[in-house]
């Protein structure tokens, strides 16, 4: 081959410039493009392809470049470059970075990482503090270290040192075909005997055959490629480079330096330590030789050595926060300083490119930091983030938890957690979805939140967000939760309830402006019971959420008082009427009955479970959640068992059982009960309302379905009205009965389906007794004068269907005057058609009938000109028919 030994001042800058661009790459974190500008770099300065130099049996380029092209660092001295810790296995405080020696943003390793000081891998067990001075801290077994069977040195007999016997050419470590060397006083990588003398080994006096400045390049190039070996893991490729580089220029410190980052690297750290003092004593010491040698001594068990060594590079300049934490340590520094240092080393790391490496290393210092200074932290979110993409999610998840206990108002922290908690993938355990779920419910009501979330958006897109978009955004939201959160947690119910049932209280508890914080400081809480318990304050909220109870109750009794006094004026409005407008109007008491029920359904509070905080926030909820799903059978199910899994393992009754009053999971289940005196005997009563209100809505459902079953829709209220007796509502349940049944009539009534009211209303009078039999029977009687007119009108139906229900509906309600009215034509009708049959004894009945019921009617509404009319004909027809022979009797 041909190797150009002159070299124009072009070709060098152009060579520098590629070097410094290899560097910038190696900095970014792209060791490919760095290998290329290296390459480059040896190329100009006249280090091309082609065969092997003289005595280098590597095959590679002219000056022992690989020819495979690997070019891997740079001289941090001489290049200018960027000066990088060491990193070998684990740090003080149990760091374990496991990443490249001296590694740098560019290499992928921790800047400036020590990783060399060990106080065992078990924490931070032994971690000084502001009463103990940093002492005893042996890093324990030293992986590649010296051991017993050491040379005269004390170094590693796998480990190159000077005066060794090893195989190395003139620029390099000879890995492949190289000549013998020579057990000499020379220099560490000095030519050995009979090899080509290229360049001066270390002591010795000989030249290199290139010019300054082509040497210069050249060795920086080689030692950017060794760099980038280290920066993939390729230890031995990289010290074999930074080894050519020192035998290349035996006086410059950056590659002894890098040799001893290696050695480092590989665990070697005799090795180290020489290397990194030969780079001491160079004319022109490395800069970060000082601190990386204090590593060394750190993790070899020299604390005294490495405080002098960090001691020595304060002075000379400001230490970086990798070093200020090892020196805060060594020098007795206090857990919390110490704490504090790891902290800023961890976000320095963060500082450089996004490589996996740097942030394996910052979480792991923040781990440390954690061990040392466990509790909440400002900025949690922000290391929470470090911790995740470190991979030490459970460590992110408690440094959240603690967050979230110092300020669970907080909703940058509470989102946090959540987002956390949902990326877990932990299936397997219960606790962890259900404290993701809590987080989530949390964030659905917060206004803070809410807030951010439009603020983040205006910025995103430049454009203003109205606030009337936050219930879209909450309810797309809550759909995209329900989507991620898996069928089978393992949880005591399914994922899917249990945030409806969380994102149910949290609305609730907004809308009366939310839990107070603890002491009285701080926003206001809006979440459901699964973070009350979690923060400890169920009997906090239990006394708040008794307080409020009896304000719904006060506010129940003002409405209902008001309710009364409406329906009193309305009743005596109606009385007043006169019978001309009654008639008119065609209305009666029995409007009157329908219009007091229309006014009772229009002004009606909600129910007690409907507002109720204590329903909420306790087992109940979900029950109370179903029931508005129109659920009722599965909230009777979910109302069968009321306890912890612990005392439903003891046994005993199940239906409507609760907790034993010794439990001590009732409070956490249960915080809306917890300031309540006797609260197991409430929450089972409690349980046995809304008992009640399922079956009641259960024979609701049965009555309004496409198919109404009457028989099975009184069973289920007559076991209503049963249990209504067992906790004295029972007045109650049957007024409740009677809404819904006239509510079902009027909808059938309107839509036409007249036999269908009648059916409902029958059904429902069955089961009720006379207290609440009145407004029922009013609507009947109407419902059936209509259906009976209806019949009637028909020209070919028979009478006596109308007939029938005519008589009922007079029966029911005597002063409905149409009704009256109407029976007497349809009785004049029927008499006709029987004796039109030839039944002239049938004839004569009916309108004996006719004429009695006219009678009785006239009695109500004297002076009734269509019943007076009526009656008089009636007489005749009768007076007609007596003289008529009846054939049957002849």
């Amino acid at each position: 081959m041909t190797t150009q030994t002159t070299k124009t001042r072009t070709d060098l800058s152009q060579a520098e410039q590629a070097c410094a661009e290899g560097e910038s790459a190696l900095e970014r974190g792209d060791t490919s493009a760095a290998e290329n500008h290296f390459t480059r770099a040896l190329r100009l300065a006249g280090v091309g392809d082609g065969g092997a130099t003289e005595g280098d049996g590597r095959g590679g380029d002219g000056w022992g470049h690989d020819a495979q092209g690997d070019a891997h660092a740079v001289d941090a001295v001489d290049a200018g470059g960027p000066e990088r810790g060491i990193d070998v296995g684990s740090d003080a405080y149990g760091v374990d970075a496991g990443g490249p020696a001296c590694g740098s943003p560019g290499t992928g390793g921790p800047p400036h990482g020590p990783d060399t000081y060990d106080l065992g891998t078990g924490g931070p067990t032994g971690v000084p503090d502001a009463e103990s001075q940093a002492a005893d801290r042996n890093a324990g077994t030293l992986v590649h270290g010296p051991d017993a069977e050491t040379d005269a040195d004390g170094r590693n007999a796998a480990t190159p040192v000077p005066g060794r016997d090893v195989e190395r050419d003139a620029y390099g470590l000879g890995a492949r075909g190289s000549t013998d060397g020579s057990d000499t006083d020379r220099g560490m990588y000095g030519p050995g005997a009979g090899s080509p003398t290229r360049g001066p080994a270390t002591g010795n006096p000989a030249h290199s055959p290139l010019p300054e400045g082509v040497a210069r390049v050249v060795a920086r190039a080689w030692t950017g490629v060794g760099r980038v070996w280290l920066a993939r893991g390729e230890g031995a490729g990289a010290e074999a480079e930074f080894a050519r580089a020192h035998a290349l220029r035996p006086s410059a410190a950056g590659p002894l330096h890098w040799l001893g980052c290696a050695a480092a690297h590989r665990g070697d750290l005799a090795a180290a330590e020489h290397h990194l003092t030969a780079s001491l004593a160079c004319a022109v010491p490395h800069g970060r030789s000082l601190v990386q040698r204090a590593y060394v001594h750190a993790r070899a068990g020299n604390p005294d050595s490495a405080l002098g060594d960090l001691r020595a590079a304060a002075s000379a300049g400001p230490l970086d926060d990798e070093a200020r934490w090892l020196f805060a340590v060594l020098a007795g520094g206090s857990t919390r300083e110490v704490a504090l240092r790891l902290r800023r080393a961890a976000l320095a790391a963060l500082g450089g490119h996004d490589g996996d490496e740097l942030r394996r290393r910052a979480a792991a210092l923040l781990v440390a930091a954690r061990g040392l200074d466990p509790g909440s932290w400002s900025s949690s979110p922000l290391y929470a983030v470090a911790l995740v993409r470190g991979g030490y999610r459970a460590a992110a998840v408690a440094l959240l938890d603690d967050a979230v206990r110092d300020d669970p108002s907080d909703h940058r922290v509470t989102h946090t957690l959540a987002v956390g908690l949902l990326n877990s993938g932990d299936a397997g355990s219960g606790s962890t979805w259900e404290r993701c779920v809590a987080a989530w419910a949390a964030l659905l009501h917060d206004a803070g939140f809410w807030a951010h979330v439009l603020e983040s958006a205006s910025r995103r897109y430049g454009v203003g967000v109205e606030p009337s978009l936050v219930p879209v955004l909450r309810a797309g939201l809550r759909e995209a939760l329900e989507r991620c959160l898996p069928d089978d947690a393992g949880t005591r119910v399914a994922l899917g309830p249990l945030l409806q049932r969380e994102a149910d209280a949290a609305k609730l508890l907004a809308a009366i402006g939310g839990f107070p914080a603890a002491g009285g400081g701080g926003a206001p809480l809006f979440c459901g019971p699964l973070r009350i318990a979690e923060l400890g304050r169920s009997a906090e909220f239990g006394a708040f959420a008794a307080a409020w109870e009896q304000s719904f109750a006060i506010a129940r009794t003002a409405s209902a008082s008001a309710s009364v006094d409406a329906r009193a004026q309305s009743f005596a409005a109606v009385s007043a009427t006169s019978a001309e407008v009654e008639a008119e109007t065609e209305t009666g008491p029995e409007a009157g009955a329908e219009a007091e029920a229309e006014t009772a359904t229009a002004t009606a509070t909600p129910s007690a479970a409907s507002t109720s905080l204590t329903y909420a926030f306790s087992e109940l909820g979900f029950a109370r959640l179903l029931l508005g799903q129109d659920k009722a059978v599965d909230a009777l199910a979910a109302l069968s068992e009321l306890r912890c899994p612990r005392c439903r393992a003891r046994g005993g009754p199940g239906a409507g059982a609760v907790c034993e009053p010794a439990c001590g999971r009732f409070d956490e289940l249960n915080p809306g009960y917890a300031g309540v005196p006797d609260k197991h005997l409430r929450l089972s009563l409690d349980a046995r309302g809304l008992a009640l209100e399922a079956r009641l809505s259960m024979g609701r459902s049965e009555m309004t379905s496409a198919r109404p079953d009457f028989g099975a829709a009184a069973a289920y209220w007559r076991r209503a009205l049963v249990h209504s007796r067992e906790i004295d509502r029972y007045r109650e349940t049957q007024t409740a009965i009677v809404d819904m049944a006239l509510g079902a009539a009027r909808a059938a009534h309107r839509d036409g389906r007249l036999s269908l009211a009648v059916s409902t209303l029958d059904a429902t009078r069955s089961v009720i007794g006379a207290n609440e039999r009145g407004r029922l029977e009013g609507q009947l009687a109407r419902v059936l004068a209509d259906r009976g007119i209806s019949v009637a009108n028909d020209a070919e139906a028979l009478l006596d269907r109308p007939a029938a229900d005519l008589r009922r509906s007079v029966a029911f309600n005597p002063h409905l005057l149409r009704a009256q009215v109407s029976l007497g034509i349809v009785l004049r009708g029927l008499a006709a058609a029987r004796w039109s049959s030839g039944s002239l004894s049938g004839a004569r009945d009916t309108l004996r009938e006719a004429v009695d019921q006219l009678t009785a009617a006239l009695a109500l509404f004297p002076d009734e000109p269509d019943l007076e009319e009526l009656r008089e004909a009636a007489v005749a027809d009768l007076d007609h028919v007596m003289w008529q022979p009846d054939e049957s009797e002849q």
